[in-house]
């Protein structure tokens, strides 16, 4: 506690409820949110915890975390100041890992650079879509991440091409460990007017068929092989399906929302209630692409 209160100041905040820090709006304490504003902070912060056996998680914007009501027992790292910026060079953005995902769209729609339209509308930052590999509409982060900065467990800073770090459907393979400090997103110059259609056509169908504005986490499980998991779960009869406050939403199956007093327990369970029923009815297993931190 001493040590990252030294590095951090105030911005180690102790006992900081994860609720307003998740798109769910859900989530006890963490028992610290470090704030980092650089790279040698963010060392600074994993090599206290790594002294004292804390274990180490970082944020993002929490749009694919389901955090139990008892909180996380450890440190949930947040990259903000120059981990958190955009800045252009030619054809590349250069994006730190907590920048948000939705203004380096902005950004590259503004400056007439084409190749990230795909992400209009999801709401993760750059890092958390690395690590996960987000894509959409045929297209992915690995498309793009011409080179990523990492923070490795033992506090390295490593510059490496995207085309060492393996990718594939919802996956990036990180070194164990590591962070995601920032990325260069490398796209295509293009008509500002062309781009910023793209972008809005992408972001108008996701309008149409996802509950924007809700309390969500956005896609609950990821696509089996050949099919779609909105379509298995709403075959599977559980479209608008609740328990308690949460609810397969009405007009996207593959999204769980909380409608407002929703309690992480229930999220979980009515997820596995989806996945067991999926199973049951199509044989399929689905798997989710939501982490769960904590013991719900």
């Amino acid at each position: 506690m001493n040590a990252l209160a030294n590095i951090l100041g105030p911005r180690a905040r102790f006992g900081e409820p994860l609720a307003s820090h998740t798109t769910w709006g859900l989530g006890g304490p963490a028992w610290c949110l470090a704030t980092a504003r650089d790279a040698g902070e963010a060392a600074a912060v994993l090599a206290a915890c790594r002294r004292a056996g804390c274990p180490v998680k970082a944020l993002g914007r929490g749009s694919n975390l389901l955090v139990a009501g008892g909180g996380y027992p450890g440190v949930m790292l947040k990259l903000a100041g120059s981990l958190a910026g955009l800045k252009a060079s030619g054809q590349v953005i250069k994006a730190g890992g907590g920048a948000h995902l939705s203004a380096a769209v902005k950004l590259a729609s503004r400056l007439g650079l084409a190749g990230l339209e795909w992400a209009a509308g999801i709401p993760g930052s750059v890092g958390g879509a690395v690590a996960t590999n987000a894509g959409a509409h045929g297209s992915d982060m690995a498309a793009v991440a011409a080179e990523i900065t990492l923070l490795g467990a033992e506090g390295e800073i490593l510059t490496l091409a995207g085309a060492e770090l393996p990718a594939a459907y919802r996956r990036r393979e990180l070194p164990e460990g590591a962070l995601v400090l920032g990325a260069s997103l490398a796209l295509k110059p293009s008509d500002p007017a062309a781009v910023a259609a793209r972008v809005a056509e992408f972001l108008a169908a996701r309008k149409r068929t996802q509950p924007l504005g809700a309390k969500t986490a956005g896609s609950v499980f990821k696509n089996p092989p050949g099919d779609y998991a909105g379509r298995l779960i709403e075959a599977a009869g559980l479209k608008g399906f609740s328990l308690g406050g949460a609810q397969v939403s009405r007009k996207h199956a593959n999204f769980i929302v909380n409608r407002g007093g929703a309690s992480p327990a229930e999220v979980l369970a009515l997820l596995e209630t989806v996945r067991r029923a999926v199973t049951e009815r199509f044989g399929v297993e689905l798997e989710p692409e939501v982490e769960v931190v904590g013991d719900v």
